[in-house]
């Protein structure tokens, strides 16, 4: 997900195969959109949007006679999973103010999150908001 429709834009988020994403506008060959979970909007080329489910979830087996039943995820762990996954797309090593670089420092100011414009990763509890968590299934 970048943050203008080019490819030389700052990427803002990597978007995994599958990721269910809201398309917003169209501008060229490249679309603008809103990731469900993160509720982050940026540009993707739209020769890497599918109406389609993914592969994986059409070529399930359909099994009739069990009664799936999903189990009730606390919202905190909710939270720290939005969390872990954010940080975890970061490609370097100071995501969050809290992080530490290869040498073992804390990151501060240095951090990702504390530069505006390119990466934002959410880093703390009060960064998630009521519609990421309900989102995140």
């Amino acid at each position: 997900m970048r943050q203008a429709p080019n490819a030389k834009a700052n990427i803002l988020d990597r978007l995994n195969m599958g990721k269910r994403v809201m398309v917003l506008a169209h501008e060229g060959q490249w679309s603008r959109v809103k990731d469900d979970l993160t509720q982050r909007v940026g540009w993707v080329a739209s020769r890497f949007l599918s109406d389609d489910e993914p592969v994986a979830k059409r070529e399930a087996p359909e099994v009739k006679e069990t009664v799936e039943v999903k189990p009730k995820i606390s919202p905190s762990i909710i939270i720290q999973r939005i969390i872990a996954e954010s940080i975890a797309g970061y490609p370097g090593t100071c995501a969050c103010p809290y992080s530490t670089d290869r040498r073992g420092h804390k990151c501060g100011s240095r951090s990702a999150y504390s530069k505006p414009g390119g990466y934002a990763p959410i880093c703390f509890a009060g960064d998630v908001t009521r519609s990421m968590i309900e989102a995140y299934n």
